[in-house]
């Protein structure tokens, strides 16, 4: 698993969250699925995010990913998204 903190970018918003990948980023270029997560951030934001469909992630080590939501609970802070190259 990945932890950190890191800056997410989608229109209208623009800070750090909180996120976890499972797996390894290094062995993502040669996966055959893409890697899953999820990030941590006000209910409001997560809600945005998930109808904004994709972002952009800046992880702490500082790569930027592409990522597209794929579930969202209403009222929660929790997002889940995929990574794909």
């Amino acid at each position: 698993m990945t932890a950190g903190t890191g800056e997410l970018r989608f229109q209208g918003f623009d800070g750090a969250v909180d996120y976890e990948i499972t797996g390894q980023m290094k062995t993502l270029a040669s996966a055959y699925s893409p890697l899953r997560g999820l990030l941590r951030t006000a209910p409001e934001t997560a809600e945005a995010l998930f109808r904004a469909g994709d972002a952009a992630l800046k992880l702490d080590d500082g790569r930027d990913c592409r990522i597209k939501v794929l579930a969202y609970s209403a009222g929660s802070d929790t997002a889940y998204f995929e990574i794909r190259v």
